[in-house]
């Protein structure tokens, strides 16, 4: 098949062993890339219940089937069991890093743990496992830097402080900007003492039909880089977001108990205000050549320092509206602080969101902190526990762990900490969309923003959520066919085109249908690991007590994020019947793994199904 490399890249740090392994059609067919192969690779090789800083505990990297082939097609998909939720969790990063791994293999396995700090380094199809002495205790910029002193045309996978100090929270940065943010898998990597992949320019892979094939990719660059309808995602990128969201009621504003802000607040971190400290990108910002380009590049001073950075809106909106900062250089300077830092800028924001709270509410002393801390719109406070949460030093210890462990330690403020199986929420509040909250209660990782929108936009008490579960289940379908294909979901593709591109690459016939099949067999497939692991869906597909309080004020004022709990249970019950899981249980049935085309799994499906029904 072409548009792959055919080949697999398994790197032991614990032996030291770099081998390279074929990746055959067979398996191409039933999971195509990027997450469909990260969680087959998974499902395969990490048994359930395996503890996500142990040695037996995998990290890959899978660039999608598109990725460095379409316009703006550039991810790569981190994937491993996530030290927060201890669920198979994928997160997608964008950049160069993608496209120049997927120029040597289809997939990275790194598993073991090495003795002292390394780097991987991999170049002309080959890998070599290098000494991060040097690297250790630095942060994100700085080694990455260092590295592209070495290694003037590759691209790198770092981890900061938080990631060396398996901080629940840690991401992985790729070229110091852009990022693998969800799930805590900079842990991952941090417990396996890794501090790097750096990955060289290779040679892209063949496609089948190279004259069509330039055609179309002229066809769509220029009409995404010129058509009138996206100039204002050309323009702004998604940091007018929190002008869109608390206009719906659906900001993350002071800990999600405000998701309506008036315009004049949301625009202090929204669009025109962006736009003043916008910059000419530096030379490693591949988004520069995406047609639609979703992060602006910008300067700004703050307390006498003056950085630069590649902010978006969830980092806005989380490290700024959620903790009530609403002074743009201030927002940016904590993100490049975050980067910095290696934390996952929802989380680090939902979590200190969260800490404010408590202080607001006099839940927690200054003794117990250590230091002041006002509340809300503390902007000292949340610099200094940015820094503290990633060294793991005191009360940043506890935050560390992530606000579902963080409130369970502290033994009080759980009633607001807002999170789905212990992933914190992002930057939408599914109070101002019928049915939304339901994808966050099904999700694959627990609380994803990009895990299917249900269609049309109405309010929870417009009518019973489970009319809108078809277009949900539509919705998160596409999700997992741009991740498996490694496309920007910014990228206004249909999912003919993408039918129609990968067709071209591959030499193959691949239909919406087929690809839609795909999608379904590997949510099935992670749900059925899941649930051998720990998950009991009637119990864990659930929602934060906050999203069942009726919003205070704006367009959806009295909305919960559903009419009543009894709503909440016929969508859910609603979403496993036309997923063709048991519908009180939660589990796809082994019936349904036959159908789509994937027997192997009957046999685990069936044994989900019993440990579920035995647990209840």
């Amino acid at each position: 098949m072409k548009g792959y490399k055919g080949k697999i890249l398994r790197v032991d740090l614990t032996s030291g062993e770099v081998l390279i392994e074929p990746l055959g059609d067979d398996v191409i067919e039933k999971f195509v890339g990027g997450k469909g192969l990260g969680y087959y690779l998974m499902y395969k090789e990490v048994p359930p219940g395996t503890d996500p800083f142990s040695p037996g505990n995998k990290l890959l990297f899978v660039p999608g089937a598109l990725t460095g082939l379409i316009p703006g097609s550039s991810k790569v998909i981190a994937v491993s069991k996530s030290p927060e939720t201890r669920l198979i969790s994928d997160s997608s990063g964008g950049d160069a890093f993608g496209p120049k791994l997927k120029g040597h293999f289809d997939a990275v396995i790194i598993e073991g743990r090495a003795e002292e700090p390394v780097y991987i380094h991999i170049y002309e199809g080959q890998a070599e496992i290098r000494d991060a002495g040097e690297l250790w205790g630095k942060g994100v910029y700085e080694a990455t830097n260092e590295l592209w002193r070495k290694y003037p045309k590759a691209s790198i996978a770092m981890i900061g402080k938080a990631g060396e100090n398996k901080v629940r929270i840690a991401n992985i940065v790729y070229d110091s900007e852009r990022a693998s943010g969800r799930g805590g898998l900079g842990a991952v990597m941090g417990s396996k003492n890794l501090k790097a992949v750096v990955v060289e320019p290779g040679e892209k892979p063949e496609v089948a039909n190279r004259e069509e094939y330039e055609r179309l990719w002229k066809e769509y660059y220029d009409s995404y880089a010129t058509d009138p309808k996206y100039e204002h995602t050309r323009n702004y990128g998604t940091t007018d977001g929190l002008r869109s969201s608390a206009s719906l009621g659906m900001s993350p504003a002071y800990n999600f108990s405000r998701p309506y802000i008036p315009d004049e607040l949301a625009s202090k971190l929204a669009g025109d205000e962006v736009k003043k400290y916008e910059i000419e990108p530096e030379w490693f910002i591949h988004g520069k050549s995406c047609p639609i380009k979703c992060a602006r590049y910008v300067e700004v001073e703050y307390k006498g320092r003056r950085i630069r950075v590649k902010p978006e809106y969830e980092s806005i909106a989380m490290l700024g509206a959620a903790t009530g900062v609403f002074n743009f250089p201030a927002v940016a300077y904590f993100n490049h602080l975050a980067n910095d830092l290696g934390l996952d800028s929802i989380a680090a924001g939902n979590v200190i969101g969260w800490f404010f709270e408590l202080v607001g509410r006099g839940l927690i002393t200054e003794e117990e902190i250590g230091f002041k801390v006002k509340g809300f719109g503390d902007e000292e406070a949340e610099e200094k526990l940015l820094v503290l949460i990633a060294e793991r030093k005191g009360i940043g210890a506890v935050l560390a762990e992530g606000v579902k462990r963080a409130c369970e330690i502290l033994g009080r403020g759980c009633e607001f900490a807002v999170h789905v199986k212990g992933l914190e929420a992002p930057a939408w509040d599914p109070r101002g969309r019928r049915t939304y909250a339901l994808s966050y209660a099904t999700a694959d990782v627990g609380a994803s923003h990009l895990r299917g929108w249900p269609r049309p936009h109405q309010l929870p008490n417009q009518g019973p959520a489970k009319e809108l579960v078809p277009s949900l289940i539509e919705a998160r379908d596409e999700s997992y066919i741009f991740d498996m294909l490694g496309v920007c979901k910014f990228v206004p593709y249909k999912l003919d085109d993408l039918a129609k591109f990968y067709s071209i690459v591959t030499g193959r016939e691949w239909s919406v249908e087929k690809l839609r099949r795909v999608a379904w067999a590997v949510e099935s497939m992670a749900r059925i690991h899941n649930a051998l692991d720990w998950v009991t869906p009637p119990l864990d597909d659930v929602i934060p007590p906050r999203w069942w309080e009726p919003e205070p004020d704006g367009p959806a004022k009295g909305n919960a994020a559903f009419i009543d709990y009894n709503d909440f249970l016929e969508a859910r019950r609603e979403f496993y019947r036309l997923r063709g899981w048991h519908e009180e249980l939660g589990v796809p049935l082994p019936e349904t793994m036959e159908r789509l085309g994937y027997p192997e799994f009957k046999e685990d499906a069936e044994r989900a199904l019993e440990v579920v029904r035995e647990r209840l």
